[in-house]
Parts: C-alpha cells; sequence; structure tokens
C-alpha cells in the first residue's frame, strides 16, 4: 500500500522544453480518457435506469461502449508511459544493479516506442480505408473510422513518450 501512496514520487519531472510538452500532453490525454470513461459510465446508466424503469434503453449504448472504450485506452497510454505505470515483471530484476535496471528499462521503452510507431501507421492506413470503404456500426450508422481518430495521435505519443523514457534511461545508466 505504501508503493501506491508514494506512486507520485516515481513520476518523472520533465527536463526541457520536449519533456515539459510531452508531459503536458500525456496529462491532456489522460484527462480526456477520464472524460470518455465518466460519459461511458453515465450513458451505460441511463441506460440501464431506461431499460430498468421505462423498458427503453439508449439505442446502440454497446456499440457507443465500444468505440469509446477504445478511445479511452488508448488515450491513457502515453500517461501510463510517462508514469511508468505499464504492468512490469520484476521477479528476476528485483536484485539487480540499479544499471542493469535501467539497461532493461531503456531497452523495454525503444522496443515499446517501436511497436506504438508500427500501431500508429497500421491504424492510420486502417482508417483511411475505413472512410473510403463506407463501414459503419449497425444500430446508429456511426461511421467505424471516427474511433480510430484519436488512436492515432495517442499511439504517436506513446511511441514519443517511449522514446524520450528511453533516452531518460540511458542518461541514467551514463550518470
Amino acid at each position: 500500500m505504501a508503493d501506491l501512496l508514494n506512486a507520485a514520487d516515481d513520476i518523472p519531472t520533465p527536463t526541457g522544453p520536449v519533456g515539459r510538452l510531452l508531459g503536458a500532453l500525456c496529462k491532456i490525454f489522460a484527462f480526456c480518457s477520464g472524460i470518455t470513461l465518466v460519459a461511458m459510465a453515465l450513458m451505460s446508466l441511463a441506460s440501464i435506469a431506461g431499460r430498468s424503469l421505462f423498458a427503453s434503453a439508449i439505442v446502440g449504448d454497446y456499440e457507443l461502449v465500444e468505440i469509446a472504450s477504445g478511445i479511452a485506452v488508448s488515450l491513457a497510454l502515453p500517461y501510463t508511459q510517462w508514469v511508468r505505470g505499464h504492468v512490469i515483471v520484476d521477479f528476476f530484476t528485483a536484485k539487480v544493479s540499479r544499471k542493469t535496471a535501467l539497461t532493461l528499462d531503456a531497452i523495454a521503452a525503444a522496443l515499446l516506442a517501436v511497436v506504438a510507431f508500427v500501431f500508429t501507421w497500421r491504424i492510420t492506413l486502417g482508417m483511411t480505408e475505413l472512410i473510403g470503404g463506407w463501414d459503419a456500426s449497425l444500430m446508429l450508422n456511426i461511421p467505424t473510422w471516427w474511433g480510430y481518430v484519436p488512436m492515432v495521435p495517442s499511439f504517436a505519443l506513446l511511441g514519443l513518450v517511449a522514446l524520450y523514457t528511453c533516452l531518460e534511461d540511458i542518461k541514467g545508466i551514463n550518470a
């Protein structure tokens, strides 16, 4: 429990304008993720209450939850990397030196950056194909590509943050 309470101590203090910009963008994206989750919860509550009390649910609520869930998760990923909140298995690294731990963290961050940039590229291609294909949701006829729009900058930011944390880890190794 004490680790959770002291988690704010692990949040990096950005150095330089790039770090401050990335940190601010991560916070904005995380805030938008939270707003999306709250809106999704309120909409679900209204739909469940409507279904229970008035025998009338919100049409397409499942579609909206599906789209909003993907958006909320992708918006939260950059901040999660920023605060080093991704799940790690430190069973094997609990007793290694700080330099070794930073080296492994730098490698993991570099791999995450590569994956995030590949996802950005592939989501962008998929989105452009969906725009031309007129694909839409069943109940509300929402164009499918709308859900992809916030994912592209989210994964791009995740890649940039992963590169930044990789470089910070490398600085820590050499310090």
